[in-house]
């Protein structure tokens, strides 16, 4: 199998390892890797009140549900228009969108859950057994878990109203966002501890991992394999993979509303978080204005910031430097590529690596190549890019082993026979 989107230009010749600079140029032009990004969507219609950085979510056609943390909601329309759905709420915090369609709303101060159905009709679902309301989230049988903070428990609340204790544990400090993961599992945010909790089926809550550094964090949302937290006062976006690793994705801990490269855009505040239908994008909902009061003017939010996933996800390659370890570096690849499942990334692995080596990276830049050869095994370019980083390195036996796989897969693979008889020279 050959991509040869991936393979080098032709005639490009290399003979020693500073001038690898001079390789990323011209690989750049043919494999494209688009920034990491943060904008911001303008909201026409303003949310009122100082507290207006309560939960988001979406819906399978692309809607985006904001709460202001007041007495509203908005409904953003794939165009970028805003309708709001109501102003009766009491403490609108976190939402969900069940199979049907309908905005499920929590009531943060009315310990309360209301139903705004597909046509706008508002109602109350749940008036008793909750206390402090905040993240939701359905199974699949229709389920609603309700994230209690003021108790530090989950409620599971069924389709016809009914509701029950699902999970208790000294772990839940104040649980402000859930979401459940492809594999049924339950994911759980505290507001007032570092801590992720996964809870299983059975309600059995176990210790998942720390995003520390704020005291505590926003809501969650599951992606392309992956979970994506705000923290709150850290002012940032972190991933987390399965394997409890976090990863800070977007905003560098100073509170501002700036957009541009996820390592230079800020955040104020993040709180809410939801994924796009398609798993490509992320709403984070952020506040305008002072915390919790603090001045008497009327504070508005005009705005909710768009993160675009799929780029954001390729920041992980970045976080790794020339001194990286091998099994580091791995590991690395290998969160980044479970969170793309049906991403190539092998253009995104090969010119970081090349960007490794040209500085002086060579054990994590042979981390990065040999690790995308060996999940790609039947590519002829991530072959080929091995044996070029071995060649750079002098280590010619090795080199004319992958040239020779690079023949093998795909004989008339340009330059492979030129670099093969090169690296069999060498060694004479």
């Amino acid at each position: 199998m050959t991509n040869r989107f991936l393979r080098p230009p032709v005639g490009l010749a290399l003979a020693y390892l500073p001038l690898l600079a001079l390789l990323a140029a011209p690989l750049a032009g043919q494999i494209t890797i688009p920034p990491d990004t943060v904008t911001t969507l303008s909201v026409d219609q303003p949310l009122g009140g100082f507290g207006n950085i309560g939960g988001v979510t979406t819906d399978a056609l692309g809607f985006v549900y904001v709460a202001n943390f007041r007495d509203a909601v908005w409904r953003i329309a794939p165009d970028g228009t805003a309708r709001k759905l109501t102003d009766a709420l009491y403490g609108a915090s976190g939402n969900a969108v069940d199979a049907r369609g309908d905005l499920y709303q929590s009531n943060i101060n009315g310990n309360s859950i209301s139903r705004i159905t597909r046509t706008g009709q508002l109602e109350t679902f749940v008036s008793e057994g909750l206390s402090g309301p905040v993240g939701l989230t359905f199974d699949d049988d229709g389920n609603l878990y309700v994230c209690n903070c003021s108790a530090g428990t989950i409620s599971r609340v069924t389709p016809d109203g009914a509701v029950e204790e699902f999970a208790r544990s000294p772990l839940l400090a104040c649980p402000n966002g859930i979401v459940r993961d492809d594999e049924g599992d339950f994911y759980v945010v505290n507001f007032n501890s570092p801590d992720v909790v996964r809870i299983t089926s059975d309600g059995t809550v176990h210790p998942f991992t720390q995003v520390t550094g704020a005291g505590g964090n926003g809501h969650i949302t599951f992606a392309r394999g992956g979970f994506f937290i705000t923290q709150f006062r850290g002012h940032a976006v972190y991933r987390v993979s399965r394997d409890g690793a976090a990863t800070r994705i977007a905003g560098d801990g100073v509170r501002e509303v700036r957009d541009g490269t996820a390592d230079q855009a800020r955040f104020s505040f993040p709180n809410g978080i939801a994924a796009g239908a398609r798993g490509n994008v992320l709403w984070v909902n952020d506040l305008v204005g002072p915390y919790n009061g603090g001045e008497p003017t009327q504070i508005v939010l005009r705005r909710i910031r768009l993160v675009t996933l799929a780029d954001v996800v390729s920041n992980e390659l970045a976080g790794i430097d020339a001194s990286g370890a091998d099994s580091v570096v791995r590991e690395v690849y290998e969160a980044y590529t479970e969170a793309k499942p049906w991403d190539d990334t092998r253009g995104d692995a090969i010119f970081k690596a090349y960007q490794l080596l040209s500085t002086g990276g060579i054990t994590a830049a042979l981390a990065l190549f040999g690790a995308n050869a060996e999940r790609h095994a039947e590519d002829s370019s991530s072959a080929y890019h091995l044996g070029e980083a071995y060649r750079f390195t002098g280590q010619p036996e090795r080199a004319a082993a992958q040239y020779r796989r690079v023949l093998k897969l795909d004989p008339e693979y340009p330059q492979a026979a030129e670099r093969l008889k090169l690296v069999e020279g060498d060694r004479d």
